[in-house]
């Protein structure tokens, strides 16, 4: 279980959910036809960001690019125990090692009615 605030990103994670390969392997490999984009969420705890080092260490679900492409690994959620989704962990230098971009079917931020700073609860699951 992981625990932060809601928090606004980029606005560049529309254009890599929508590119075909990435759609597909969502589509495949997690059961989720993305909506465009992603919800971050941003661990201020230490605890939480203790835990999530832990689980970014873990194979996850991997996304695999086309060439030249940014690879990732997925890790199946349920998001304020109501939305499922997926956390999405770009491999890409200097990534936010507090920062948490999860993808889902719907909007996340929208359908949980969700400010900056509201607090978040990420619950992991196992999809063996």
């Amino acid at each position: 279980m992981l625990q932060g605030l809601a928090a606004s990103g980029l606005g560049q994670a529309t254009g890599f959910t929508d590119i075909p390969w990435v759609w597909s392997q969502f589509a495949e490999r997690l059961h989720v036809h993305v909506w465009p984009g992603t919800f971050n969420v941003r661990l201020v705890d230490a605890t939480m960001q203790t835990a999530w080092e832990v689980l970014r260490e873990q194979p996850g679900i991997p996304i695999e690019p086309a060439s030249g492409a940014c690879a990732a690994r997925c890790f199946p959620v349920v998001v304020n125990e109501r939305i499922r989704g997926a956390i999405v962990l770009p491999h890409i230098e200097g990534y936010p090692p507090d920062q948490i971009e999860i993808v889902a079917a719907e909007s996340i931020r929208a359908d949980l009615g969700l400010l900056d700073g509201d607090p978040v609860t990420i619950r992991v699951i196992n999809d063996e």
